[in-house]
């Protein structure tokens, strides 16, 4: 998302862009060929804008162009969003790597080939649950241990047999 320019609206920064265009446009040294990719460049705004602002001042182009960048745009967000997709996958893969349906976390394998760990109950969630709700659960699982512990540490030295 761009940086939004204080106490200017869209159409107020649109004229202003379009005027520059205007002057840019007498001074502009490379080829037809690369406008667009240049006016982009320099005005920092997406294709579909540059083409609609060089229109807008008279800049023709060819309807195949035109096409061609669309498809071309629509492909580039259908690649970004699967990418998207496929990270957020794996993390979700990851986040669930040593655990299955009875065990939120395998801590390992008996000779025997036995799974062991916490399971889902311990933790007080349904299989699979989000990252969020496993964190907080771990969390507390943890806050129970150590006041556990705190509480033997605590009966363990507060007799009269303590040496010093």
């Amino acid at each position: 998302m761009g940086r939004k320019k204080s106490g200017t609206t869209k159409t107020q920064r649109k004229e202003v862009r379009l005027q520059k265009t205007r002057q840019w446009i007498l001074t502009y040294n490379g080829t037809p060929k690369h406008m667009a990719k240049h006016y982009r460049k320099r005005f920092h705004v997406d294709i579909i804008t540059a083409l609609r602002d060089l229109q807008e001042i008279g800049v023709e182009f060819t309807q195949e162009y035109l096409d061609a960048v669309k498809r071309s745009e629509e492909e580039r967000i259908r690649q970004k969003r699967l990418a998207k997709e496929k990270k957020a996958q794996e993390e979700q893969d990851l986040l669930y790597e040593d655990s299955d349906d009875v065990f939120a976390f395998i801590a390992g394998y008996t000779s025997g080939g036995a799974p062991y760990g916490i399971t889902w109950d311990e933790l007080g969630l349904e299989p699979y649950a989000s990252y969020e709700e496993l964190m907080e659960a771990y969390d507390r699982l943890d806050r129970q241990r150590e006041k556990r512990m705190s509480a033997e540490d605590e009966e363990l030295w507060d007799g009269d047999d303590y040496l010093y």
